[in-house]
């Protein structure tokens, strides 16, 4: 059993944390209700779902056309685009345009993309300050804590609990109301961008006939970095390009409502470029991230769920999620959609148990704004581990061991203590640690009808 499946059994036993069920169910129950508010905004939500759909896919099947106009047009905008294959390239370029500048501090937004090249660990081994723009992303990096949802990082932390580590890191007066400490983390965030020369940003989506970035936001913190340093760098994900500027009158207003149940986001905002007068930002670069992409469309079935537009909608009612949280899964991408694609995106054999981390019960393509068939793709990735038998050998053998019973009348209709005596033998006791073996019947269904 590989290192990372015995530390997600470790991680994932919070499960049984009542105090961490009730906080991650209330916050979550939250945004279902907020949810289900924001479907009145529409007169056919379902419609406007399907209308999303078909222009993810579309982009989806136009990827290589799509780039290179995205790529030409940006370049004609003054910016530069670099094209990296993996997350050490992109760390790489990154430190290629931190390192000749001399830079001494580095602010960063809330994005996947980021985490996925694990920009902040590698920043920090460089011994350059990096200053957080997001407020929850500030509190977790005072606690030391990674993100625990995409849209919402530090989900599973209480009001008293923010408050205990603001008072333990900056001496904030216990008892702290939410504005307070609101007032007092977007003052600490701004006093750092004044120390920040290089802006680092994910992208909401990238549009290709105009050459821009969509970046969206609620706190206004990323235009403040963006206007306060001269130095932008976005990393996105291959996926993240659409034909044109007309698709977001459709994809922003479903990625607010099924991101926070708002109408729209607070702040929008749309980069083609570095300055054009000199006043503002002077170099702007995008980092076209593969890390596994093109592997992933490949496959007819699995390429779906790149149109995803990073809504965090499914991990919000994800069942599994709301057990074992965001930290068990140990990758930047949680719920179900990293069910689908870390597997594919970091390897199969490493995530296998991903496979087993969903009850089918189809709540994430219910919410899907793009109508991603979650389901179906993990069954599909079920299928491809059962194919390449990669699974975990012991609980192959288990599962032909209990067929063969099941199959013997022999063995079905042995007395009771025998079968106790195997079936302990045979199920792994890790897996009772917290829950008692049921008992078995004295005889079997055949023994009592005869």
């Amino acid at each position: 059993m590989s290192d990372r499946i015995l530390k997600f059994k470790s991680d994932s036993l919070i499960a049984f944390n009542e105090e961490h069920w009730q906080k991650l169910n209330y916050n979550t129950g939250c945004f279902e209700k907020r949810f289900s508010s924001s479907k009145n905004n529409y007169r056919d939500a379902e419609l406007e779902r399907q209308r999303a759909y078909l222009l993810r896919n579309k982009s989806l099947m136009n990827l290589e056309k799509l780039l290179v106009d995205f790529e030409t047009r940006f370049k004609e905008n003054g910016g530069t685009v670099l094209w990296a294959r993996d997350a050490e390239d992109a760390r790489d370029m990154i430190w290629d345009y931190v390192n000749k500048r001399d830079v001494h501090g580095v602010a960063r937004s809330n994005s996947t993309a980021l985490d996925e090249i694990e920009i902040n660990d590698f920043l920090e081994l460089k011994r350059v300050p990096l200053y957080e723009t997001s407020i929850a992303r500030f509190i977790l990096k005072a606690a030391d804590q990674p993100s625990y949802h995409p849209v919402f990082p530090s989900l599973n932390l209480s009001k008293e609990e923010i408050n205990g580590i603001l008072n333990e890191r900056y001496k904030l007066k216990l008892g702290s109301t939410s504005k307070q400490m609101v007032n007092f983390v977007r003052h600490q965030i701004n006093q750092e961008l004044t120390r920040a020369q290089v802006c680092l940003t994910g992208a909401s989506f990238l549009l290709a006939d105009v050459g821009g970035v969509v970046l969206t936001e609620n706190e206004g913190n990323i235009v403040k970095s963006c206007a306060s340093t001269k130095t932008h760098i976005i990393v996105a994900g291959l996926d993240k390009v659409i034909s044109s500027m007309e698709d977001l009158s459709i994809l922003l207003p479903l990625t607010s409502a099924h991101a926070t149940g708002k109408e729209m986001t607070s702040v929008n905002t749309i980069i083609t470029g570095p300055a054009k007068n000199g006043e503002g930002m002077e170099q702007t670069v995008v980092i076209l991230l593969d890390n596994g992409r093109t592997e992933l469309l490949e496959n007819e079935i699995i390429r779906q769920s790149l149109s995803c537009i990073q809504c965090g909608a499914c991990v919000s009612v994800c069942p599994i999620y709301k057990n074992i949280g965001g930290l068990s899964y140990g990758t930047p991408y949680i719920g179900p959609i990293g069910t689908v694609m870390a597997p594919l995106l970091y390897g199969l054999k490493e995530f296998q148990h991903f496979a087993s981390l969903c009850s089918l019960c189809g709540r994430c393509t219910e919410v899907c704004p793009v109508k991603i068939p979650m389901e179906d793709l993990i069954i599909e990735n079920r299928r491809m581990i059962a194919e390449k038998r990669i699974g975990d050998a012991k609980f192959e053998a288990l599962v032909k061991t209990m067929i063969g019973h099941c199959k013997s009348r022999k063995k079905m209709d042995c007395p009771q203590w025998l079968k106790k005596l195997e079936y302990k033998q045979l199920v792994n006791k890790s897996a009772f640690t917290k829950r008692t073996l049921p008992e078995m019947a004295p005889k079997s269904f055949n023994q009592l009808s005869q």
